[in-house]
């Protein structure tokens, strides 16, 4: 008889149960018996494995581990590996909550690689990122605890995504997940055991003038230690002239992407920005970040024109209509709200007044060129779209996307058809419906940071370190045009932007490096 037990909660009765692997078959055995006296069910319970409760005889659905969970448990494990790798830059100070952070992604592992209910991995993870953002919220907080809390999620979203065959997984070497969550579990107790001390090396400060260099694939200019600390998004002009960066300090860096200096620095509050866009006719520039705050300056001047206030926590995406003078944000503390630009007021926040827009925090957000609709993504629901009526704050429609989180969305030049980037594609979403229309692209590379340009022909992505040049209306299997390399390989890219023409694309990354490219398209 087997030592391994496992722990199974039927849904009808409530009672929990604990089994063998003896037990389980026994339990199996019965189930099926039981099912064969109806035709409707059997089928069903044959072929998902399905227990007998030993107390009401209701049938519990239980899954053996299978190899596309085991699979799934490979992507979960090699996601942890990058966390174990922001712990290894992190300040003593913050090692703490990492680690705390990496047993929560362990908790993730652990439900895949042995036969427990997915149930259990949906009861926890509420309770896990619920503590981590009460963690963050207690102090203002550096952005790589935001950016790990926004990492468990996808990890979360992708262990409790339906078992199902996917082409997107990783084929494992037979003990490659156990060597890894081994080594994994080992570090976190070599953690464990070191004290805290503070970190007395302080980051050299953002360097001067950029250096043009045309060496490394389509380069055009490269801006050494552009923020502090991680570079959180960017944005760039029509005409591919001018550049945005933000990151770990209170500055929006103007980039003059012609000559390769700098412009000038727009001043904000707090400790960072995540998000930066130009609005409108690109006289004006707004971004948020910690705080809950979004700035609005006049470009030309870098004169303050509104400081919009009433989120409670960080604004992690900005999104504005074609002409903007509308504006709308995603928080971490689970609304999205719209903004006047012209007024500075605030029109009104999605979800009614005592509910929440998401919860555990808005991550994605894209508001149509007339300013009609509002799409939200992101937080607990991070596998979920939600479609929104800009005009009396009402919940239109709301479409799921269950294979990955969703990261950003984006509205094509179709007031009525968005793309949403979920893991390894990009969908068409009919937003009016609220349906998966088909798939803009399909790559083997899990995509990140994606900025569709105005007018929906080009789209810029990250893949790890790269970064993608994608041509939308060239198929799923053939967009991307250009693979940008030029950003540290150890490193990942976190924001990118690309003109309408396709030909100049702007990128920052973890490397705290701004790089410009001319794509040669």
């Amino acid at each position: 008889m087997s030592d391994k037990k496992w722990q199974v909660k039927c849904p009808h009765c409530r009672h929990s149960t604990q089994f063998n692997a003896d037990e389980l078959s026994a339990r199996h055995l019965l189930g099926s018996m039981s099912a064969l006296k109806d035709p409707v069910n059997a089928r069903k319970v044959l072929e998902d494995y399905s227990l007998a409760c030993p107390r009401c005889d209701a049938l519990i659905p239980f899954e053996p581990r299978s190899e596309y969970r085991r699979r799934k448990a490979l992507a979960v494990s090699r996601r942890i590996e990058r966390l174990m790798t922001e712990i290894e830059s992190a300040a003593d100070t913050e090692r703490e909550f990492f680690a705390l952070a990496g047993q929560c992604g362990a908790i993730a592992l652990q439900v895949l690689e042995t036969d427990m209910p997915l149930d259990m991995l949906f009861e926890s993870e509420d309770k896990l990122l619920s503590a981590l953002a009460d963690e963050i919220r207690k102090t203002d907080a550096e952005p790589k605890r935001h950016r790990a809390w926004r990492w468990l999620q996808e990890t979360f979203a992708i262990a409790c995504s339906d078992i199902r065959e996917r082409d997107d997984l990783p084929e494992p070497p037979v003990d490659e997940v156990e060597e890894k969550r081994a080594a994994f579990l080992s570090a976190l107790g070599a953690l464990e055991g070191e004290k805290r001390q503070q970190d007395g090396v302080a980051r050299s400060p953002a360097s001067g003038p950029a250096h043009p260099s045309n060496s490394q694939g389509g380069m055009r200019f490269r801006f050494e230690q552009a923020h502090e600390n991680n570079v959180e998004a960017v944005a760039i002009s029509n005409d591919g002239r001018i550049g945005l960066s933000v990151g770990w300090n209170s500055f929006v860096r103007v980039w003059d992407l012609e000559t390769g200096r700098e412009m000038r620095q727009l001043q904000a509050e707090g400790r960072f920005l995540a998000s930066v866009i130009f609005l409108g006719d690109e006289s004006h520039v707004a971004a948020a970040g910690s705080g809950g705050v979004i700035w609005i300056w006049e470009l030309a001047s870098g004169r303050v024109l509104h400081r919009l206030s009433k989120h409670s926590f960080t604004v992690f995406g900005l999104a504005a209509s074609a002409d903007g003078r509308l504006l709308l944000s995603g928080s971490g503390d689970g609304t999205a709200r719209l903004w006047d630009t012209s007024k500075g007021t605030h029109v009104r926040k999605f979800g009614g007044w005592f509910g929440k827009t998401l919860d555990g925090g808005v991550q994605a957000v894209a508001l149509s060129p007339d300013g009609a609709w509002a799409l939200t993504g992101g937080g607990e629901c991070a596998d979920t779209v939600k479609v929104w009526d800009a005009s009396n704050g009402q919940l239109a429609q709301k479409t799921r996307f269950p294979e990955r989180a969703i990261k950003a969305i984006s509205f094509l030049p179709e007031r009525w058809k968005a793309v949403v980037q979920s893991g390894y594609k990009l969908h068409v979403m009919d937003v009016t419906e609220g349906r998966e229309m088909g798939l803009l692209a399909h790559t083997n590379d899990s995509l990140d940071a994606f900025h569709l340009a105005q007018g929906g022909q080009w789209a810029s992505a990250a893949a790890g370190a790269e970064v993608c040049v994608i041509e939308v209306n060239a198929g799923p299997e053939n967009c991307v045009r250009r693979r940008l390399k030029g950003h540290e390989q150890a490193k990942d890219v976190y924001a990118s932007a690309i003109t309408p023409d396709g030909r100049r694309v702007i990128s920052g990354g973890n490397d705290l490096a701004v790089i410009v490219w001319d794509t040669g398209l």
